[in-house]
């Protein structure tokens, strides 16, 4: 049975103000094309759907559309969607029970995910199982305090562990009625991820989830890292399929199709998604990027440019986006770095000639702004000077 696993669609993000909602809308129309070159028995969506809890109506129309597109094309397929971090419960979930009987299963309650989805196709059955993001009280204890419906846990830790104890009972009865093969689709941070900028991580480790905690699913299907990765035996990360920061300007985006046979290891391969628009790090002076034949091949992807220059350049967005009609940010590090230097190189002057005058210091300023002083321009400053002394004594 095959199936095709995304995550961390992010809808209605932007990028550095720009808004890549028309970018979102072309890489969703690619996933349902990739829906139409295969067999697939159900799409699995592991969460972050929108990139807002309280998502724009431009994002809830666009959700709304794909979801209206993969329903009248493949009319038989499963589409099971999780509930991210950046989900808000309520929303996502909302008309959960209506979409359900389309064959849209919407999964936003963790006390609903040891209930299983079942799918059937070519006389095989499989039972899907989704974990949304576990927050502090989304599950209880009830081993904890029968009588009063247990206890809320709190911590990662906790909530993982209930879930995974509760998960492995449900798994087992599902084979037990007859599931050739079982599948969890979840959203978390599983301990060894790699993260990237674009991800609201959380700070330590503590909220990290041992992902073998899930080994006995034929596959796990993981979001919220943006990276496609390997995170324990047969669970990977499918990664975002578009990049929503500079620092993801090196991953290899894709979508992950996944064959799941009875008794046999799990396959799984790479699709590789095309952006209408890359998203690209360029570095060099800034003379470089206004040459005639500089970079052509780069010209209309998403930019960031470090400049390499020594001294800082006045404007260089503005500048640079003459030729750059997509440029979102330029960096300027290694003068920054340098004036900070001259800073403290000038406060450390400062200290050691406590008790000049200003006329040794504004000398000092003619000779750093034109490399010299000039006698003119310092009888000037005295006599000014003298006046300004005599206006406050």
């Amino acid at each position: 049975m095959k199936f095709l696993h995304t995550a961390d669609l992010h809808l209605g993000r932007t990028l550095h103000e720009r808004s890549l909602l028309e970018d979102q809308r072309l890489m969703l129309d690619l996933l349902i094309d990739e829906l139409g070159k295969d067999d697939y028995a159900a799409l699995l969506i592991a969460g972050d759907v929108y990139d807002r809890s309280i998502p724009s109506p431009d994002a809830v129309e666009l959700l709304g559309s794909f979801l209206a597109k993969v329903r009248r094309r493949f009319p038989d397929l499963a589409v099971i969607i999780g509930c991210g971090n950046h989900d808000s419960p309520e929303r996502l979930g909302y008309g959960d029970k209506l979409f359900s009987s389309l064959g849209i299963h919407i999964i936003s309650d963790p006390e609903h995910s040891f209930e299983p989805i079942i799918v059937e196709k070519n006389g095989e059955r499989s039972a899907i199982f989704v974990l949304p993001f576990l927050t502090p009280g989304s599950l209880r204890d009830a081993e904890a305090d029968k009588e009063e419906g247990g206890r809320p846990l709190r911590s990662q830790k906790e909530l993982a562990l209930a879930a995974a104890a509760r998960l492995e009972i449900a798994r087992t009865r599902a084979i037990a009625e007859g599931a050739l093969s079982t599948i969890l689709v979840a959203h978390l941070f599983a301990a060894g991820g790699r993260e990237s900028e674009s991800e609201r991580s959380f700070l330590g480790t503590a909220e990290r989830v041992d992902a073998e905690l899930f080994k006995s699913f034929d596959y796990v299907a993981l979001g919220h890292l943006h990276r496609f990765q390997k995170a324990g035996k047969s669970t990977y990360y499918s990664g975002s399929p578009l990049a929503y920061s500079f620092d993801e300007a090196d991953h290899q985006k894709c979508l992950v199709a996944v064959d799941v046979r009875p008794n046999t290891v799990v396959e799984i391969s790479r699709i590789p998604t095309r952006p209408t628009r890359r998203v690209t790090r360029l570095s060099g002076t800034f003379d470089s990027f206004m040459a005639v034949n500089a970079y052509l091949k780069e010209k209309e992807d998403y930019l960031e440019i470090a400049l390499t220059d020594g001294q800082l350049v006045e404007n260089p967005l503005a500048l640079l986006r003459t030729r750059y009609p997509n440029l979102l940010s330029v960096r300027q590090d290694t003068a920054l770095a340098a004036v900070g230097a001259l800073e403290l190189d000038g406060r450390a002057s400062v200290q050691a000639n406590r008790g000049r005058n200003v006329a040794d210091d504004f000398s000092e300023f003619l000779s750093a702004l034109y490399g010299q002083s000039d006698e003119k321009k310092m009888d000037l400053f005295k006599k000014i000077a003298a006046e300004v002394d005599d206006a406050t004594t």
